[in-house]
């Protein structure tokens, strides 16, 4: 079974979820912002333990929603390598294409992830490689559901190829069962030096101070149909 290693600068849960604790409405207020599903974006005050400003701030826009994430990561840079276990010195950040995302609107249409990676580009993280997008858009993502990989794989193309010399990291804004990342990782050919980063992972199994970092890893084997996948 395939297994990619991840990081998440915190957990999402919900509206209701009576596992949602400590710090749950700003996590989720951030991810409200990342994703980028409402025309009109609801400000977030924000004050989390690892971001290198270490006050409460006021974020207004997804934009600075993908600052914001970017930061934390960018100045735990050594850890995140760590976690993911990088080994190459030069990264390449492929954002997982939102549901909207073909060949013809890859560089004018929505795609939070990019934006995200965009981020992390200007802060020396990596360069952002837009290696797959979606053959045909898909149903928008309400509620942070997935559709299951084996469908998501058949429907998507390739459009370029991370460098031989760059470790490969999925840029996600939201990971919720994983199927996203697991069909382009197969599209992609199973990179052997692989990792993801995202914003939260979001759960439904146990209660975490949702600010704390959450490092996890995504299984899944695509011999079966539909494929298995597991958030470990």
């Amino acid at each position: 079974m395939r297994r990619i290693p991840g990081y998440a600068v915190g957990s999402y849960y919900k509206l209701g979820s009576p596992l949602a604790g400590l710090n749950a409405n700003p996590m989720r207020g951030l991810v409200y912002l990342v994703t980028n599903q409402r025309k009109e974006p609801i400000p977030s005050s924000i004050q989390h333990p690892l971001h290198p400003g270490r006050h409460m701030m006021r974020l207004e826009t997804p934009s600075a929603a993908y600052a914001y994430v970017a930061d934390i990561m960018a100045v735990h840079e050594r850890d995140v390598r760590s976690a993911l276990s990088i080994t190459k010195p030069n990264i390449a950040l492929v954002p997982v294409p939102a549901a909207n995302v073909v060949r013809g609107n890859r560089t004018t249409d929505r795609w939070p992830s990019r934006d995200l990676a965009l981020e992390l580009e200007r802060l020396g993280f990596g360069k952002v490689r837009p290696c797959v997008v979606h053959k045909d858009a898909m149903r928008p993502r309400f509620s942070y559901e997935e559709d299951p990989a084996h469908e998501l794989a058949a429907n998507l193309i390739t459009i370029g190829k991370p460098m031989p010399n760059e470790a490969v990291v999925y840029v996600d804004d939201i990971v919720t069962s994983g199927d996203r990342v697991a069909a382009i990782d197969q599209a992609l050919g199973q990179p052997p030096a692989a990792g993801i980063v995202t914003t939260a992972v979001s759960e439904e199994k146990s209660r975490y101070d949702a600010y704390k970092l959450r490092t996890f890893a995504l299984a899944y084997d695509p011999a079966t149909s539909p494929w298995k996948l597991a958030i470990l």
